[in-house]
Order: structure tokens, then C-alpha cells, then sequence
């Protein structure tokens, strides 16, 4: 269970952050949230969908990693296999929790619970002079690019969905060996509706900087090739 608390130099300046990826950190996930400004550099590798929030039911930007809840086929025994890697999972184990005495400013969080912590190997959190070594710098400038995707998230989901350009969608994944993925819950840009939009709606989505991530976004779903070709070689490595 997570543990997060403020993150102090004088208490924490000994902790060590692992510098690679792997299942023993957490990174064996199928699904990842991810905000609009990410989708550029996302689809050159993975497929981007839309899911349901289970509470309040609101769409989700997510990227695909695997077929399976606890599968990342972009995992390697030398760490990620991709030029990009999603900002949620670049922050860990660091997050930000807004002031209380002061909303416009967010405090710096770290997760003592996280398997990414160490005393020993890793990038270091501090210099010797109290100063944010590199890795946390860069740790804190992803959070900031969160932070500012997330704040557009909102708009581009109701954007989309108030001209009825999100659909569900099911994916039927067949591999090597007989095996097969039936993949529910998912939801898509719906492309017949956007060849159909009258000009007014797209010269608006153009204006609100969306119409580009929008048509990435639809053919972000390419990538699911790139990700059977994954599962394959691994099932073939393994005798699956």
C-alpha cells in the first residue's frame, strides 16, 4: 500500500531511486493513464484508447502495454523497449498534493512504500549541499508536465465526446500457439463521425489545438501489431 509523505532532505537524504524498469517496480501494467499532450510521442509506439473511470464514469485517456491487467510486453530483462516512456510511470515514486493553506502551489510527495526506494545502488535524491540531485530534478519537471496535461485532459475528452467521437470498440487479439485476448471496455475515436463533421466543428477542434491528437490518436490503434509482434516473441521464447 502506498505511503506518501512530504518529501524533507533532512529526513530523506539518504534514499536511493532505482534508474531502471522492471516488473519488481510496479512497471508490469497492461493499461496506463496518460494525458493529450503525451499522444504525440505515444503513438510512435502504443495504442491509445479511452476507458471508463469506475466511479464517475468520465472518460480516460489510457495506452495499451499489454494484453494482459498485469502484462507490459515493452519490459526487458535491460529495462523499457521504447523510445518513450508514459509520464505516470517516469514520476514514480514521486507525486504532488495541493497546499491546503496555499492551492497555487502543489507539495512534493514520494511513496516510502515504493520498491523503487533503496539505501544502496540507484540514483541518489540529494547532493551533499541539500540541493535536488538530476533525478529528482527531472522527476519534478515530469510532474510539472503532468500536472499541465492533466489540466487539458478534461477539455479534449468533453470536446470529443460532446460531437459524439468516442465509440466503443472490441479487440480480438489472436497469437501464436492458439491463444487469443477478447479486449472490452475499451473505447475509440470514431472515424466515421469524424470523415463527417461539418466544417465549423473542425475548424474548432483545430483552434483548440485537438484536431491533431485526434487523428494521432485514431491511428495510434495501428500499433496493436506492434504489440502482437511482442507477445509472439515471448511466447516463442518461452515455449508458449
Amino acid at each position: 500500500m502506498p505511503n506518501f509523505a512530504p518529501l524533507d532532505y533532512g529526513q530523506h537524504k539518504l534514499l536511493r531511486i532505482a534508474n531502471t524498469h522492471g516488473a519488481v517496480f510496479g512497471d508490469n501494467l497492461g493499461m496506463v493513464s496518460v494525458v493529450p499532450t503525451e499522444i504525440p510521442a505515444l503513438v510512435n509506439s502504443y495504442p491509445l484508447f479511452f476507458r471508463k473511470a469506475p466511479v464517475s464514469g468520465t472518460y480516460e485517456l489510457s495506452v495499451m502495454l499489454g494484453f494482459e491487467a498485469d502484462q507490459n510486453v515493452f519490459l526487458t530483462p535491460d529495462g523499457w523497449d521504447a523510445s518513450y516512456v508514459p509520464l505516470s510511470l517516469r514520476c514514480a515514486p514521486f507525486a504532488v498534493q495541493q497546499n491546503a493553506a496555499n492551492p497555487d502551489r502543489n507539495t512534493l510527495m514520494i511513496d516510502l512504500n515504493s520498491p523503487r526506494i533503496t539505501q544502496s545502488g540507484g540514483d541518489v535524491l540529494f547532493f551533499s549541499d541539500g540541493r535536488p540531485s538530476e533525478r529528482l530534478q527531472a522527476a519534478i519537471e515530469t510532474l510539472e508536465a503532468l500536472v499541465k496535461g492533466a489540466a487539458t485532459a478534461g477539455a479534449y475528452v468533453a470536446a470529443l465526446d460532446a460531437l459524439g467521437l468516442i465509440e466503443p470498440v472490441e479487440v480480438q487479439v489472436d497469437l501464436v500457439g492458439g491463444a487469443s485476448h477478447n479486449l472490452a471496455g475499451l473505447y475509440t475515436i470514431a472515424q466515421s463521425r469524424l470523415d463527417t463533421l461539418p466544417t465549423s466543428a473542425i475548424a474548432d477542434l483545430h483552434a483548440q489545438g485537438f484536431l491533431p491528437w485526434i487523428y494521432q490518436q485514431a491511428a495510434s490503434v495501428g500499433q496493436i501489431a506492434n504489440l502482437i509482434l511482442r507477445e509472439n516473441a515471448l511466447r516463442v521464447r518461452h515455449g508458449a
